[in-house]
């Protein structure tokens, strides 16, 4: 029969098995742990590169969306100089004349028509 020492060491044997099956799956969730924990890092640096990037775009945005303000108003002020430009121009195209200068103009178109029927008269009256 067997001894109470055998009973005891296959006692303590297979004490030894489960307490090496336990170590075995603890190993293993450690393992998990650890590839969870380096799949969270990872993931944290992306969002912070992420978060940088965003930053960077938005500052930029901002940037545009200021200069694209600063372009509007300046257009606006150079279109509203070159209407102005314009009004000068064409008011000095369309210059009115003075009193004198019409009448001046009245009596010289007298004299010509005068002058033409004079020339005509003498050409063909004889």
């Amino acid at each position: 029969m067997t001894r109470p020492e055998d009973a005891e060491r296959a006692a303590a044997y297979a004490r030894g098995l489960d307490a090496g099956r336990i170590e075995q799956r603890l190993q293993g969730h450690d393992e998990h742990l650890r590839r969870i924990n380096g799949s969270i890092d990872a993931m944290t640096q992306a969002l912070r590169s992420l978060t940088e990037e965003l930053r960077g775009n938005v500052t930029l945005f901002s940037a545009n969306v200021t200069a694209d303000r600063r372009d509007a108003s300046e257009r606006d002020r150079i279109a509203a100089v070159r209407v102005e430009e314009a009004g000068i121009v064409e008011s000095q195209r369309t210059v009115r004349w003075t009193a004198w200068q019409r009448w001046f103009a009245v009596i010289g178109a007298i004299v010509l028509v005068v002058n033409f029927g004079l020339g005509l008269y003498l050409a063909f009256g004889r």
